[in-house]
């Protein structure tokens, strides 16, 4: 009888593990399209097979699902760049800018550095000034 080589039957025993959890995903895949085409959502899909939102729509994709190109984020084509840039220089906290023309404070934020407008620091002119609360101590206090 031919002595049979120990490496070479973990090596077998590995590659079967593999093919089964192949046909495994495989045909969970299957279930998560049948799943998405009788209407159930990819967030219920992703929550029943446990996976994250991105990757079951990546495998709805990948399985032939017809879903909507993913972006990241949306260009604000309606925002009035100059005059953000003009509310803030003549005053206006970017959160104020933000409220006024609808968008968020980060928004506004990235709009201005691309566009080279200094930023002024947090909290304004009483930034500039020194706080009396940051005087020394008085030598009775000690």
């Amino acid at each position: 009888m031919a002595a049979v080589d120990p490496r070479a039957k973990k090596i077998r025993a590995a590659q079967w593990r593999a093919a089964e959890e192949r046909e495994g995903r495989q045909s969970r895949n299957a279930l998560m399209l049948t799943q998405w085409r009788s209407g159930m959502s990819i967030t219920e899909i992703a929550q029943e097979h446990r996976l994250s939102l991105s990757w079951t729509g990546r495998l709805l994709r990948l399985e032939g699902a017809a879903l909507p190109p993913t972006r990241r984020g949306v260009k604000r084509t309606d925002l009035d760049v100059e005059q953000i840039i003009r509310d803030y220089e003549s005053g206006a906290s970017i959160q104020t800018v933000a409220d006024n023309h609808h968008t968020s404070y980060g928004t506004v934020y990235r709009l201005l550095k691309k566009n080279k407008v200094k930023i002024r620091p947090h909290g304004g002119q009483n930034a500039i000034e020194i706080s009396p609360l940051l005087t020394p101590r008085s030598s009775r206090n000690r």
